[in-house]
């Protein structure tokens, strides 16, 4: 609410401020050409791909994990086996010891390899939202100053009463379609490859 009054204030100040001039004001669907610009379906498959290769690795970690604690399991038992003569009990006991040490170990690995990668897969969603979202405002920037608008507003989001923000706005003024048109224009002619490819780092 305080976004959307704000933007109005501006608007407002705007049109005072320039006494004669028109106030023109458009509206943007920000979900909707969020979700339909091309760049950030690329953006999904990328992380898609990296998340795979992750759990292909996680899954790796894990089998390693699970054959260790199955030799570890089966020298303990051993090692409390009164059919070992006492001096290949402890053998047994000395190995279980070491596959204990090892097991734990294992554990850290895929704890940390797990923390690591989802920060890792945060950041990167980050990173390529930000630029996805500095191009569209770009694109409005660029028509509103080429059309004349005085003010763009978001008509995406909401309020507390769970009702959209913008009520109604003549179909002439809503941009959405146009941008989304812009951006996909842009994206196809001259991104080769923008997100990125994907990586197959472990």
């Amino acid at each position: 609410m305080k976004r959307i009054l704000a933007a109005l204030m501006l608007a407002l100040t705007v049109a005072a401020g320039a006494r004669a001039a028109e106030l023109k004001i458009a509206v943007i669907d920000m979900q909707k050409t969020f979700q339909e610009y091309e760049k950030t379906k690329t953006i999904e498959i990328k992380l898609n791909q990296q998340m795979e290769v992750f759990k292909e690795y996680s899954s790796q970690l894990n089998q390693q994990y699970q054959n260790l604690r199955k030799q570890y399991e089966s020298a303990r038992d051993d090692s409390q086996n009164i059919a070992y003569s006492a001096a290949e009990r402890e053998n047994k006991r000395q190995k279980a010891q070491q596959l204990y040490e090892s097991l734990k170990l294992k554990e850290q690995e895929m704890t940390s390899y797990s923390e690591s990668r989802k920060t890792q897969i945060r950041d990167m969603y980050t990173k390529l939202r930000g630029e996805v979202v500095d191009e569209i405002r770009k694109a409005v920037h660029n028509k509103a100053v080429l059309e004349g608008y005085t003010i763009v507003l978001d008509q995406s989001g909401e309020s507390l009463n769970d009702v959209g923000f913008v009520i109604y706005v003549q179909p002439g003024l809503d941009i959405t379609d146009a941008i989304i048109q812009d951006l996909n224009r842009g994206y196809r002619k001259n991104a080769k490859d923008p997100a990125g490819a994907a990586s197959s780092e472990k």
